[in-house]
């Protein structure tokens, strides 16, 4: 898709810097790891200090960016001078909402449209299998699947294109696997198990809940072990990241964009909303909630029923308790007062 056509899509894009036509744009990549003949979007402060944070570069010169037009006109001119010397192209949105909404849509279609969900990909001669998996009745696969060396699949299991399985990993009765969907080698995952939906993203204006196409799936590591009844939805312009090593419960929501670190272990019915990160080592007790964009430290632990508030950082090593989490001695304590007042 060229760059003009984005403006057929979404009429307030403005082109402030940059030489835009000579790059073939293949999709949508988040500002915190802008990729190669894609484009960002950067609509406030924090998302214009977290760009390329989980990248290996610092400049993105075959990446484009589109910021909020009010923001972007507020921003001091070294600012913009910086965004314009990392970017091949910078342009503007009067509502980067909508433009998200408009402009993933198409990206979406060219995805999806051609996937085959009808004939399995055993049939149509494009399912990569190997000859050691074990494959029980009643299991779709889809085209394009690649499926590795002692993988067991049980019945009922439907595996949608363009999803790869590890080696010795066991998939159990009735699971989904959407499309885009990458899982390491000796991973188990138990019944009933829903992975790679459209993640809960709409942005609202002219009065409609309107739809964020999610382009970017998800991706789980090796030796991971998820339980039964969970689901784990698509990413919307970076995957849903699930790291080695690491064991889920069942009745769990992990929504879009989250980033789960290796060996973390989280207990029956938590929910994890959008762009959450949840660093090594970590725990929650069951029941712990955690709003979007909250950042968990390096082994700190979550108590049972928690909720950690949207947008807070909890330090590593943190033991939080509580509505909303705070360290576990403060929730104590507010207890034992409100426990004194209850009496009075």
């Amino acid at each position: 898709m060229q760059f003009s056509s984005l403006l057929e899509i979404h009429k307030s894009i403005e082109i402030i810097y940059g030489d835009h036509e000579d790059f073939e744009l293949v999709g949508i990549s988040h500002s915190d790891a802008p990729l190669e003949n894609t484009f960002c979007f950067v609509k406030n402060n924090r998302f214009l200090r977290a760009i390329g944070r989980r990248s290996n570069n610092d400049e993105f010169l075959r990446s484009g960016i589109i910021l909020d037009k009010k923001f972007f006109e507020g921003l001091p001119d070294d600012s913009k001078k910086s965004i314009e010397t990392r970017f091949a192209w910078v342009a503007t949105s009067e509502s980067i909402d909508q433009a998200m909404c408009e402009l993933s849509k198409p990206f979406y279609d060219l995805l999806h449209a051609d996937l085959n969900y009808q004939v399995d990909g055993r049939q149509m001669g494009s399912a990569q299998i190997d000859p050691t998996a074990e494959i029980a009745q009643g299991v779709f696969i889809g085209e394009n699947v690649s499926i590795g060396q002692n993988v067991r699949i049980l019945p009922g299991c439907v595996i949608m294109p363009e999803v790869s399985i590890g080696d010795n990993s066991i998939l159990y009765p009735n699971i989904t696997i959407y499309p885009y969907t990458s899982i390491g080698h000796d991973c188990r995952i138990h019944a009933g198990t829903v992975i790679g939906t459209d993640g809960f993203g709409y942005n609202f204006y002219d009065g409609v809940h309107n739809k964020i196409w999610h382009l970017c799936g998800v991706s789980i590591g090796n030796d991971v072990e998820i339980g039964c009844n969970s689901m784990i939805d698509a990413g919307a312009f970076i995957p849903t990241t699930i790291g080695d090593g690491s064991r889920l419960d069942n009745d769990l929501q992990i929504s879009h964009n989250v980033l789960i670190g290796k060996h973390v272990v989280i207990c029956g019915k938590t929910g994890l909303a959008g762009s959450v990160e949840v660093s090594d080592y970590c725990g929650f007790g069951a029941g712990a909630g955690v709003a979007p964009g909250a950042k968990i430290g390096k082994r700190a632990q979550v108590a049972a029923r928690a909720v950690v508030s949207e947008n807070a950082e909890i330090a590593a090593g943190a033991i939080v308790a509580g509505h909303p989490a705070r360290p576990v001695k403060d929730w104590l304590r507010s207890q034992a007062v409100l426990n004194k007042l209850s009496k009075k």
